[in-house]
């Protein structure tokens, strides 16, 4: 009888362990997937120059930006990947046109990938 209370100890103190060796697992992709709401922005986009011209810098103001697993500073840099590259979604995002209230004069966008998601109203064009 004894040794049958000393196993059940043991077993609940183990499942405790297991519980809470779980919880810590997921806890920091809790965080990550968690959605932000950043400050409007403006960024500078640097475009290079042609055959010895110097480079073109533009101001490109963003409004609305939300996110869902990224950072603020990491979709502010992926905003300007998309403004400043040279055509298509950087990092195997795919892009689309948004379907959530923007400013006046301005173009809803959305890139998504598995488990993250970048939302931002651009410059209308």
């Amino acid at each position: 009888m004894k040794a049958a209370r000393k196993w059940q100890g043991l077993a609940t103190i183990a499942s405790i362990t297991a519980l809470a060796g779980g919880l810590a697992a997921i806890t920091p992709g809790v965080a990550v997937a968690a959605t932000h709401t950043c400050a409007n922005k403006t960024i500078t986009i640097e475009r290079p120059g042609e055959a010895g011209l110097p480079a073109s810098k533009f101001k490109v103001p963003v409004a609305v930006v939300s996110t869902q697993g990224v950072s603020c500073q990491a979709a502010y840099s992926f905003i300007a990947k998309i403004y400043g590259g040279q055509g298509g979604a950087p990092e195997k995002y795919k892009c689309t046109t948004g379907h959530f209230k923007a400013p006046a004069g301005r173009v809803p966008e959305v890139c998504t990938r598995p488990g993250k998601k970048i939302q931002w109203a651009g410059p209308g064009g």
